[in-house]
């Protein structure tokens, strides 16, 4: 389990609220689909710990790495074989044992990151996850971290968030992973923008930088992005606001009201941090917890999300997008398929692929009265999105799973779900697209399972490719 972080304490009786324009026409229409969409699904050994997968493919696709924090002994899972079948290999640090995070560089190295609050442990391997070395510190005292590196592997970030300040930052290599220099340690992700910026009493729009003073004491970080030609690096983040910490649920700790992408052009200067999804009604989450970002082959940005706008207690799947590097936002777009008064949809995740095409994944009990649940039932949910960029975007949804990964509640709390609420899920899993454009998934399955729970590693079958 991930080491939790002061986090976004959404309380049920704030009904879970989440932030999106609804406008005519901002659900997705289905399309004809061609082949199916299915799934093939590897159970993974049990290791103890089950929730946050994090997941990572080679460029050539022929391996595969996931992890999850915590747990004892083993920590990653590899497969050369195309996911048929996965070893196992330990990699806790001395320290560590808090979020996990992977990434496969170009030519093969697999690095991994271990929170150690303090810093991260970022450990290296050359044979795609069998063995790792000692691994080094990097980065200063933070919470939830993520990879990004450039097209030739050469560069590499950590992006985090400080949990003292509330502020994002990003930690620099420039060869390729081996040195993480103490300069390039914390970039700040924060802009100068963000000190003179209303907040408090003034009610934040898209394209508004994100007040500091809004910011305040709460902020789940999202992953980082580099645009395709590797000009422009992007940070989302989603931040509560100062009323909702002084008002709202537990104080200080107000649920997340808005979603932030930092953008920085040219790889230099500073970042300017500007609302892409925001609260218009006063008592709006977005986020639910962790906001997901990805940018198409275009370089046009996406933020996946899940909110109640206009479904108090009911949290749905949307995106936005931006074809101006960040200046501009579109209204939200619906992906789930669930009426909007009715179910409820948590942790999205996805990646786009070609111009337009987007796929997103998420946990889904569509016939819960919200999160909080006792009943709910929850599946494992997948979507493409085609002409996500247009004014009719297409979507073909399925299940990956044909069985529930959930029954009971699912905790929106964080840390705070110590107080009541099941958040044995964590609090996110993910996708990734792979060279051949199909979806792989490694979610979290814990219905009925002897032990606790396990980690299934999904992959798409049939249906479309994400890269044409």
């Amino acid at each position: 389990m991930s080491l939790p972080r002061p986090v976004l304490p959404v309380v049920v009786a704030l009904a879970l609220a989440g932030g999106v324009l609804v406008s005519t026409g901002a659900t997705a229409g289905t399309p004809d689909r061609g082949a199916p969409l299915s799934f093939r699904r590897t159970v993974l050994a049990s290791q103890g710990s089950y929730g946050e997968p994090s997941l990572a493919v080679t460029k050539d696709g022929k391996h595969i790495a996931v992890c999850v924090p915590g747990g004892s002994g083993d920590k990653v899972w590899w497969s050369g074989d195309d996911g048929h079948t996965f070893g196992t290999t330990a990699t806790d640090s001395t320290n560590g044992g808090g979020d996990c995070e992977l990434d496969f560089l170009p030519d093969g190295t697999l690095l991994s990151a271990d929170l150690e609050v303090y810093d991260s442990n970022v450990k290296t391997s050359k044979d795609f996850g069998r063995t790792f070395d000692a691994g080094q510190a990097v980065g200063i005292e933070q919470d939830r971290q993520w990879f990004a590196h450039s097209a030739d592997g050469k560069t590499v970030y950590l992006a985090y968030h400080d949990f003292a300040a509330e502020g994002e930052f990003v930690a620099r290599s420039t060869d390729g992973g081996k040195t993480w220099p103490a300069q390039d340690a914390a970039i700040p992700v924060n802009g100068a923008d963000q000190v003179t910026a209303p907040g408090v009493a003034s009610t934040p729009k898209r394209g508004m930088p994100a007040s500091l003073l809004d910011q305040g004491v709460n902020t789940f970080s999202g992953p980082m992005l580099l645009s395709p030609d590797g000009k422009d690096q992007y940070v989302l983040y989603s931040i509560s606001d100062a009323f909702s910490n002084a008002t709202g649920g537990t104080p200080p700790f107000g649920p997340t009201r808005g979603i932030v992408v930092a953008h920085r052009a040219g790889g230099t200067g500073a970042f300017t941090d500007d609302y892409a999804v925001t609260n218009d009604d006063g008592g709006t989450v977005n986020g639910a917890i962790f906001p997901w970002g990805t940018i198409d082959r275009a370089g046009n940005v996406y933020v996946l999300y899940n909110s109640d706008k206009g479904s108090p207690g009911h949290f749905h799947t949307w995106y936005v997008f931006s074809s101006d590097k960040a200046k501009t936002w579109s209204d939200p777009v619906k992906v789930d398929g669930a009426p909007l008064a009715q179910g409820a949809q948590v942790y999205a995740t996805g990646q786009a692929g070609a111009p337009g095409v987007l796929d997103v994944a998420w946990y889904g009990a569509d016939a819960a009265t919200g999160a909080d649940d006792p009943k709910a039932v929850w599946d494992v949910h997948f979507a493409q999105v085609r002409g996500a960029t247009s004014r009719h975007p297409q979507v073909d949804r399925s299940l990956i799973a044909p069985d529930p990964i959930h029954r009971g509640d699912i905790c929106l709390n964080g840390l705070l779900c110590v107080a009541g609420g099941d958040r044995s899920l964590a609090d996110f899993f993910e996708l990734v697209i792979g060279p051949d454009g199909m979806a792989q998934v490694a979610y979290a399955d814990n219905d009925g399972q002897p032990g606790g729970g396990r980690v299934v590693w999904a992959k798409q079958t049939g249906g479309r490719s994400a890269l044409r």
